[in-house]
C-alpha cells in the first residue's frame, strides 16, 4: 500500500489498541452497560443529524443493533468490568475465527487447510489462557468475552447482507437503535449507574470521549475506508498489532500480571488468527468475510 494508507493502517490499530484501555479505566467509574449505551448515544447524537434515514436497512439495522450493539459491545464491555484488558484483547479475536466459520454457511466460503490450522491454533490458544490459575474463578468472564466475539462474526455477516450502506449511516443509526435496550437492561440490572455517572470523574469522561471519537467515528470510518479502496489481504492484518497494543499498555498503565499460559495462550491464538488474516484467498472466492 502507499504510504499514506500504510500510515491509516498504522494509526487504526493503534487507535483500538489504546480503546480497549480507555474501556477499562472508564468501567471502573461508570457501570459497563450504561457506558455503552452513553457511548451510542454520543455516536448518534454525532452521526445521525448529518446522514439521511436509510429506511429501506432499517429492519436490518434494527437487528444489528441487537446483535452488535448489546451482544457485542454491551458483552465486551461487561467482561471487561471484571477481567483484565490484556487477555480480553487476545480473546475478542476469536471473532476472526467464528466470521470463517459462518461464511463457510452463508457464503458458501471454503474453509481450506490454512484457515482450519489457523482457526485449530486459535481455540486452543484461548483454551491455554482458560487454563491459567489466575483464571480459575474468572470463567464466567471469559466465557463473556468468547461470546462477544461470537456476536462480532455475527455482526460481520450482517454487515455484509446490508449492502452498500454509508459507514456513517450504519454506524449512527445502529447506535440510535442500541442506546434505548442499553438503558433499559441498566435500569434493571445497574440500579447505581446513574448516580455514578453523576459522580464520575474527568477521567472516566475523557476515557469515554476517546471511545466514542477515535474509536467509533475515527477508526472505524478510516477502517472501511481503507477496506474499499483497497486488498482485504493488505488492510486486515494490521489490526493483528491492537491486542498486542493493549495486552502492552494494559502491563504498564494498570500493572496487569503476566504468566506463562498467558504469553503461551496469546502468542497462540495471535499465530492462528494470522494464518487466517494473511491467507490469500483465490481471485473467485468472496473476501468480505476472510
Amino acid at each position: 500500500m502507499p504510504l499514506k494508507a500504510t500510515l491509516l493502517s498504522l494509526s487504526v490499530a493503534i487507535i483500538w489498541g489504546i480503546n480497549m484501555l480507555t474501556v477499562k479505566g472508564a468501567v471502573g467509574e461508570i457501570p459497563p452497560i450504561m457506558l455503552t449505551a452513553i457511548r451510542f448515544l454520543a455516536v448518534a447524537a454525532l452521526l445521525v443529524p448529518f446522514t439521511k434515514v436509510p429506511r429501506d436497512k432499517l429492519p436490518k439495522l434494527a437487528l444489528l443493533s441487537v446483535v452488535f450493539g448489546t451482544g457485542h459491545f454491551g458483552v465486551l464491555f461487561c467482561a471487561l468490568s471484571m477481567l483484565d484488558a490484556g487477555p480480553v484483547a487476545i480473546i475478542v479475536l476469536l471473532g476472526v475465527p467464528f466470521s470463517s466459520m459462518l461464511a463457510t454457511y452463508f457464503f458458501n466460503d471454503r474453509l481450506g487447510w490454512k484457515r482450519l490450522l489457523g482457526m485449530t491454533l486459535a481455540f486452543v490458544g484461548v483454551t491455554l489462557m482458560f487454563w491459567d490459575p489466575t483464571m480459575t474463578d474468572l470463567k464466567l468472564p471469559l466465557l463473556l468475552v468468547v461470546f462477544a466475539a461470537l456476536m462480532w462474526a455475527v455482526a460481520n455477516v450482517l454487515i455484509k447482507k446490508l449492502g452498500d450502506i454509508n459507514t456513517f449511516e450504519l454506524n449512527g443509526w445502529m447506535g440510535l437503535m442500541a442506546a434505548p435496550q442499553l438503558l433499559v437492561l441498566s435500569f434493571f440490572l445497574e440500579p447505581g449507574a446513574v448516580h455514578a455517572v453523576i459522580n464520575a470523574s474527568w477521567v472516566a469522561w475523557a476515557n469515554l470521549s476517546f471511545t466514542v471519537f477515535m474509536s467509533s467515528i475515527v477508526a472505524y470510518g478510516s477502517w472501511y475506508y481503507l477496506l474499499k479502496t483497497y486488498d482485504v489481504n493488505q488492510v486486515v492484518p494490521w489490526s493483528l498489532l491492537a491486542p498486542v497494543i493493549s495486552v502492552t499498555g494494559s502491563i504498564l498503565v494498570f500493572g496487569e500480571s503476566i504468566s506463562t499460559f498467558k504469553i503461551i495462550g496469546g502468542l497462540t491464538v495471535l499465530a492462528g488468527v494470522g494464518v487466517i488474516m494473511f491467507r490469500k484467498p483465490p481471485q473467485n472466492q468472496e473476501q468480505g468475510m476472510d
